[in-house]
């Protein structure tokens, strides 16, 4: 008895370390306890209702990011109809702050891709369902941390003229064009997508980080500003502060900006990622990265791109993160009620 307590002891002992090192060996959070500082919302038991129209606007939306980011639009424009998200709008604008027109808000025959998020908060979405032909008034507000201090958190008017339109295509005129063989099998992996964003949105929105792991944040920045850096360098011959300057901005500004609109962000939406592996005791271990950015390295088809081009563009880090996204996600899925 003694020898199978002894033996049983032992073997605990050896997954325990096993998980340590596992974790030991992280390039994120490997010393910093996430169970502690992180509050885990449910993840166990997610009801999704793929009939419901929250999940219909995350499938949508995935649908129209196909739109976006192959440029699947037809190549003549219309003067009719009305627009949607992924259509190319040619339009006129002229922005207005108190009745006065501002310097940089006022183009013609500008085109703008529908949902690329190129404009400020409302001036796509504002004109979604317009029709073709016609001019409108958009109220909207420059966000507060806007580059030009004249227009951060300033209300504005812009008067757009809606000329034509590069209409959107449907998913049934571009499915083979992304490899999949029928209309039904790319709906099946949008559904499946969708289902994955429907459960990951919802585990982290009720997820608090009431602590953040300082050493990961520097980490993270690091990773950041040096392949900017070193760009900045080869490109204008000049270091980061001295083109930053020539923008009119410190780099103690940028890098208080690039905390709380990057890494911040990522921080709270990665954080609670880690906890949940921690948690659950799944690993995720240097060889997987390696595996997988090989992998990824294959998908190129191109010899002149190699393991150490993607760990320098993307750091290496990235898919590691890839990775835990992808394993929480899956034990989320498989809890999940999903009707």
């Amino acid at each position: 008895m003694k020898r199978i307590l002894s033996l049983g002891l032992a073997v605990l002992v050896v997954l325990t370390l096993l998980v340590g090192c596992s974790k030991k060996n992280r390039i994120l959070y490997s010393d910093f306890d996430l169970l502690e500082n992180v509050t885990l919302g449910e993840y166990k038991g997610i009801k999704v209702d793929t009939s419901s129209e929250s999940f219909k606007e995350i499938y949508n939306t995935l649908v129209n990011k196909q739109v976006l980011e192959n440029n699947f639009q037809a190549e003549l424009p219309v003067t009719e109809g009305i627009i949607e998200n992924g259509d190319i709008a040619n339009i006129d604008y002229e922005g207005k702050k108190n009745g006065v027109a501002f310097e940089g808000g006022t183009a013609t025959d500008h085109d703008l891709i529908i949902g690329s998020n190129s404009f400020i908060d409302g001036f796509e979405s504002g004109l979604i369902g317009k029709k073709i032909g016609d001019t409108v008034d958009l109220d909207l507000t420059f966000p507060e941390n806007y580059h030009s201090e004249e227009l951060a958190g300033q209300k504005v008017v812009f008067t757009v003229k809606i000329n034509s339109a590069n209409k959107a295509l449907k998913p049934e005129e571009f499915y083979s064009k992304l490899g999949y063989k029928s209309l039904e099998e790319f709906e099946k992996s949008m559904k499946h997508n969708a289902v994955n964003n429907y459960l990951l949105s919802n585990f982290l929105k009720n997820c608090q980080i009431k602590k953040y792991s300082e050493k990961d944040k520097e980490f993270l920045i690091k990773e950041s500003v040096t392949p900017l850096e070193n760009n900045i360098k080869l490109q204008y011959g000049i270091n980061l502060e001295s083109y930053l300057l020539s923008l009119g901005q410190t780099k103690e500004a940028f890098i208080k900006n690039l905390i709380s609109e990057q890494i911040i962000p990522k921080m709270e939406s990665n954080m609670p990622l880690y906890a949940l592996i921690d948690k659950e005791g799944i690993t995720v271990t240097g060889k997987e990265v390696t595996n997988r950015i090989n992998k990824i390295v294959e998908s190129y088809n191109d010899p002149n791109v190699t393991a150490d081009d993607l760990k320098e563009y993307y750091g290496e880090y990235y898919f590691e993160e890839m990775i835990v996204k992808e394993k929480a996600v899956e034990f989320i899925r498989e809890n999940a009620e999903i009707s």
